[in-house]
C-alpha cells in the first residue's frame, strides 16, 4: 500500500542514533547502516555520539616557505624539542612564537626524513633528504653528517650520508635507504656514525623498483613478539625479515614477500600503529599484521585498514597519488590516524582520519597541511604560508598567536539513508529534532532527503543569522541559557515523502558540540508500520 492524502494515516515516533560508523564509501546507499554516513566533515565520531573537531591555533609563524618537515627530539630525561624545515634551514620550534633564526641553513631541500635513536650517550634525531648531508640533533647540539672514515666524529663510511633518503632503526641498528638504489645499510648496534655495511633487496623484488623504505614491524606470531625489518619497494613488494644480525644467516632469515600495491608518492605513507604497521597503497591503507595472516589463514580476510571507505581512498589515491605531502600519522593520544592528502588546488588538502577505538573514518577540511608531527603527544603541522599550527587545540580555525582572527568550524553531513522499519513504502518525516548537547547554542541548517538523494545544503558561510530561517530546509535551532551544558533539540518540520529518508545537515560551531541522536516523527498509510 501506498501512502497518499486520502488514505487513514497514523504517526510513529523513531529515534535515530547520531552517526558514530562515520563515513561509509563501500556499502550501496540501500544497504547501509542507519548509524554511518554518506558525508562527515569536520565531524569526529565517539562511541557516544559525534563531537565537532576541535580547532587549531598558530604556534609558530615567520618561516620564510613552506614547512615541509616537522620532527620532534625527545630527550631520555622527557625534554621534547619541535623542529621544521622551511626553505633552506632547519628550525627550533619548540617555543611559540615567531622563528628565531635557522639553528642549519644553506640546505637545497626542505623535505626530509628522520628518526630517533638511542644509545648510552643519550637520543639522538637523525635526518636526511638524498641531497644534502645528513643532520643530527643530539644532546650537545646539532651537527652535521659527512662523509669520512667513520671514525672521525659525525662521519659515515661505506654510505655517502648525501645519499641517504630514509632511515630507521631496527633491533638497535640505525638503517639507511641508499637514493634510488634497491640498497639497504646498516651499522653496527647502537652506532650512529662508522661503517656502513650494505644488503641488496632487489633480488626480491620480482616486479622490479627501487627500495622506497625500510621500517620496523612488530609481531607475535605465535612465539612472542618480535621486531621485523619490513623493507618496502616502489612497486608494491614487501620483504619481511626477522632475526637480530644480517650478517649472518643463522641469525637473519626471510619470512616472505609479499604485494600490497605501489605505495603513494613520498616516503612518509607509512607508521606505526601498536604494535601493526600501516602502508598507504594504491590499495588504500594496508595493514602489515593482516597481510600476513591473510596469506597464512584466510585468503578473504581484509587487509585494509581503510576498507570501510575504500572506493573513496581509492579515487583518491588515483587522482592525487603522484603529488607529494602524502603522509600517515597516528596519535595514541586522541586514537587517531590520519591521512594527509594532497591537492592539486591551492588551499585543498583534507585529511581522512579514523578513531581507532571504534574504527570510524571521517574526514578533516580547512587544514592545509603540508607536514605533520607532534610535541607532548599534541598534533601539530606546517602550511604553505611558513606557519605552523597546533592541531586540536580551542574551537576556532586559525587562531592568530594573539588569540584572535579565528573562524567557526564549518561542519556537513548526510547521515545514512534509513527506511524506518518499512522497507519499500512511502513515507514522510512529519517532524524531527537532532539532539545535541552543546555549552552554548549552535548555528545549523538541516533537511531531510528522500530515496537517495544527494543535494547539498548552501555553503554555511552564507546561511543567514541565527533566527532567519531557510526556504525549504526547515527553521533554525537555537535556544539561550546560561552557565554549563544544555540540550538544544529543537523540532524542524520536514516536506516531501519516499520510501527511505536522510538527514542532511550544516553547522557552524566555535564550543563544545555533541550529536547524539536525532527523532522523527514518521507518517505513513495505517497499518504499514
Amino acid at each position: 500500500m501506498f501512502f497518499t492524502p486520502n488514505v487513514e494515516t497514523e504517526t510513529k515516533p523513531t529515534t535515530v542514533p547520531a552517526p558514530i560508523g562515520g563515513l561509509n564509501a563501500k556499502d550501496s546507499l540501500a544497504a547501509m547502516p542507519a548509524t554511518d554516513a554518506i558525508v562527515m566533515r569536520n565531524w569526529w565520531p565517539q562511541p557516544y555520539g559525534c563531537t565537532v573537531r576541535k580547532g587549531y591555533t598558530a604556534w609558530t609563524t615567520g618561516l620564510p616557505a613552506s614547512v615541509n618537515t616537522l620532527a620532534t627530539w625527545s630527550a631520555t630525561n622527557g625534554t621534547q624539542k619541535l623542529f621544521a624545515w622551511s626553505g633552506a634551514g632547519m628550525y627550533d620550534v619548540t617555543a611559540k612564537g615567531v622563528a628565531a633564526a635557522a639553528i642549519v641553513s644553506g640546505l637545497t631541500s626542505s623535505i626530509w626524513q628522520t628518526v630517533s635513536m638511542t644509545n648510552s650517550a643519550g637520543t639522538h634525531l637523525i635526518a636526511v633528504n638524498g641531497q644534502d648531508n645528513g643532520i643530527i640533533y643530539k644532546p650537545t647540539g646539532v651537527a652535521r653528517l659527512i662523509l669520512g672514515d667513520g671514525i672521525v666524529v659525525n662521519t659515515w663510511a661505506g654510505l655517502n650520508p648525501a645519499l641517504a633518503i630514509q632511515l630507521t632503526v631496527h633491533q638497535r641498528r640505525l638503517w639507511a635507504v641508499e637514493k634510488n638504489t634497491s640498497n639497504g645499510w646498516f651499522l653496527p648496534p647502537d652506532a650512529f656514525q662508522g661503517t656502513f655495511k650494505k644488503f641488496d633487496f632487489g633480488p626480491l623484488f620480482s616486479r622490479g623498483g627501487f627500495l622506497r623504505s625500510l621500517h620496523t614491524w612488530t609481531l607475535d606470531d605465535g612465539n612472542g613478539a618480535e621486531d621485523h625489518l619490513v623493507a618496502i619497494s616502489s612497486r608494491g613488494e614487501v620483504a619481511v625479515y626477522q632475526g637480530t644480525d644480517p650478517e649472518y644467516d643463522t641469525t637473519w632469515s626471510l619470512v616472505g614477500v609479499y604485494f600490497i600495491g605501489a605505495p603513494v608518492s613520498g616516503r612518509r605513507s607509512v607508521t606505526k600503529i601498536g604494535g601493526d604497521l600501516g602502508i598507504v597503497t594504491q590499495q588504500g591503507v594496508v595493514s602489515m599484521t593482516e597481510t600476513l595472516a591473510s596469506t597464512k589463514v584466510n585468503e578473504a580476510q581484509s587487509r585494509l585498514i581503510t576498507e570501510k571507505i575504500q572506493f573513496l581512498i581509492s579515487e583518491l589515491v588515483s587522482t592525487y597519488t603522484d603529488l607529494a605531502d602524502w603522509e600517515l600519522s597516528y596519535y595514541p593520544k586522541l586514537n587517531m590516524l590520519m591521512i594527509n592528502v594532497p591537492s592539486v588546488v591551492l588551499g585543498g588538502n583534507i585529511q581522512l582520519a579514523s578513531n581507532q577505538i571504534i574504527e570510524s573514518w571521517t574526514e578533516f577540511t580547512e587544514m592545509d597541511a603540508a607536514s605533520w608531527g607532534g610535541l607532548a603527544s599534541n598534533p601539530y603541522f606546517g602550511d604553505y604560508q611558513g606557519t605552523i599550527w597546533q592541531m586540536w587545540d580551542g574551537g576556532q580555525d586559525k587562531v592568530g598567536l594573539d588569540g584572535t582572527g579565528g573562524t567557526s568550524i564549518l561542519t556537513d553531513v548526510q547521515q545514512a539513508y534509513s527506511y524506518y522499519g518499512a522497507l519499500a513504502v512511502q513515507k514522510q518525516v512529519g517532524m524531527y529534532r537532532t539532539n545535541f548537547l552543546v555549552s552554548v547554542p549552535v548555528q545549523y541548517a538541516s533537511t531531510v532527503l528522500y530515496d537517495y538523494d544527494t543535494a547539498d545544503l548552501p555553503a554555511i558561510g552564507v546561511l543567514p543569522p541565527v533566527g532567519v530561517s531557510l526556504w525549504g530546509v526547515g527553521l533554525w535551532g537555537i535556544a539561550t541559557w546560561g552557565g554549563g551544558q544544555a540540550i538544544q533539540k529543537p523540532w524542524k518540520s520536514a516536506s516531501g515523502m519516499g520510501v527511505a529518508a536522510s538527514l542532511r545537515m550544516v553547522m557552524q560551531s566555535e564550543n563544545d558540540v555533541l550529536w547524539i541522536s536525532t527523532d522523527y516523527s514518521i507518517i505513513g498509510g495505517l497499518g504499514i508500520l
